[in-house]
């Protein structure tokens, strides 16, 4: 039998549970005995969560650096739109990491996102080519494994955001469809 005590309506109530059977719970609750039946069961500790980020200002590396992204306020973004967020700054000898397209990276439907930081293994498919909902456009390692990232949609790539041995945050673009 297990004993809880709780709350309700600004009242405390202790209530007594006992297992009769796998889905047959004999309570009581003030000195009233009540057979109950579990009908529907679900563990919300394993239901699925979709964050979504929303960045809060534009910034660079640099301004990372130099300290003046913690000491300028929040900028609210224009109009609905979401600001880019943080551009790699890029040289020759990491050019291979380098984000393919230089243009500000849009947020929504028409995107693919990191789902957990990581570095981009590979990139399977290029700017141009037609995918099908659930082919392997990416392969990103996190904590040791490999994650194959799958095109959410039927769609043209329009952009490609990183290259391989670039490093992700999670809710960074990574792939635009047309």
């Amino acid at each position: 039998m297990r004993r809880y005590t709780i709350g309700i309506n600004d009242t405390t109530k202790v209530v007594d549970v006992e297992a009769v059977g796998a889905n047959l719970f004999r309570v009581q609750i003030d000195g009233r005995l009540v057979d109950v039946t579990l009908e529907d069961h679900r563990d919300l500790a394993h239901s699925a969560v979709t964050p979504a980020v929303v960045p809060r200002e534009e910034r660079t590396v640099g301004d990372v650096a130099a300290g003046a992204a913690a000491d300028a306020p929040a900028t609210p973004a224009p109009s609905g739109k979401a600001p880019a967020p943080l551009q790699r700054p890029t040289s020759p000898a990491n050019a291979a990491s380098a984000p393919v397209s230089s243009a500000t990276q849009p947020v929504g439907r028409d995107t693919m996102t990191a789902p957990m930081p990581g570095a981009i293994l590979s990139v399977s498919v290029a700017v141009g080519d037609t995918v099908k909902r659930g082919d392997t456009l990416l392969v990103l390692e996190a904590m040791k494994m490999k994650n194959e990232l799958k095109s959410p949609r039927d769609g043209v790539v329009a952009e490609i955001y990183v290259g391989a041995g670039t490093q992700v945050r999670f809710g960074e673009t990574l792939v635009r469809f047309e």
